[in-house]
């Protein structure tokens, strides 16, 4: 009995990457918030990003009925680095930064009713998660190994043609 087969060790490289996936997304930066937005008022979040990378920002409408929120995206010098239209009950959006500095995200609600939102804003921290990455591509990599293997050693039997 072999109990290292490829498929096991597939599984637990598999595990061990989501593991380091979940808690690398965990401690990245972020902010929420929560609130009531009056028709055409606007609110904002600020977050200190450093260096270069992907930031993110959720937006969930707990109450969604056809409301419509504009959002942007500003570095510290003011610049819209990213903006979108958003009219479903929750939205998840990515944008990238070139240098550390404050990013504010506004939020402007362009509907005619009041609205109750919930805003996450942050940075994912995708340069760290390239080694669980390899580690869940070689995990995969030996989940399909083994899966041909198993498939390779199976005889399938051929009726006769002229019996």
């Amino acid at each position: 009995m072999n109990v290292y087969s490829p498929f096991k060790i597939g599984l637990v490289l598999i595990v061990i990457a989501s593991v380091w996936i979940a808690i690398v997304f965990s401690g990245s930066e972020k902010t929420s918030h929560s609130t009531e937005l009056e028709s055409k008022e606007t609110t904002s979040l600020e977050l200190d990003l450093n260096k270069n990378g992907i930031g993110f920002y959720k937006l969930t409408i707990p109450n969604y009925s056809k409301h419509i929120l504009f959002v942007q995206i500003l570095d510290s010098n003011g610049s819209v680095i990213a903006d979108k239209k958003i009219a479903t009950k929750m939205s998840v959006n990515y944008f990238k930064f070139s240098h550390s500095g404050r990013y504010i995200m506004e939020i402007t609600n362009i509907s005619e009713k009041s609205i109750k939102i919930q805003a996450d804003f942050g940075d994912t921290k995708a340069y760290e998660l390239l080694i669980p990455l390899f580690i869940s591509f070689s995990g995969a990599g030996f989940l399909i190994f083994s899966g041909y293997k198993k498939l390779s050693s199976q005889s399938t039997a051929h009726p006769d043609e002229n019996t």
